[in-house]
């Protein structure tokens, strides 16, 4: 099955990397604010899941740079969509 996905600019297969990227981009584009900067950045909370850490400490700095320019990526398509 093939979805579209506004990232990769077509539609994907919904068994591809590029889907479950899709897919994790809209979960957090869907949370608030706070609660999305803690997931990315860490609450040093460790009942706030993953511990409290910090998501480059889980996936690596470019890991952690590579969601979050996909996050800006995706914000700017909503807001030209939007228009």
């Amino acid at each position: 099955m093939a979805c579209l996905s506004h990232l990769a600019g077509r539609e994907v297969s919904t068994w591809s990397n590029e889907w479950a990227r899709q897919c994790e981009v809209d979960t957090l584009l869907a949370m608030t604010l706070p609660r999305r900067l803690r997931f990315l950045n860490g609450s040093g909370n460790p009942e706030d899941g993953r511990d409290g850490r910090p998501l480059a400490t889980i996936r690596g700095q470019a890991g952690a740079n590579s969601l979050k320019a996909d996050l800006e990526r995706m914000e700017q398509i909503l807001r030209q969509r939007a228009n």
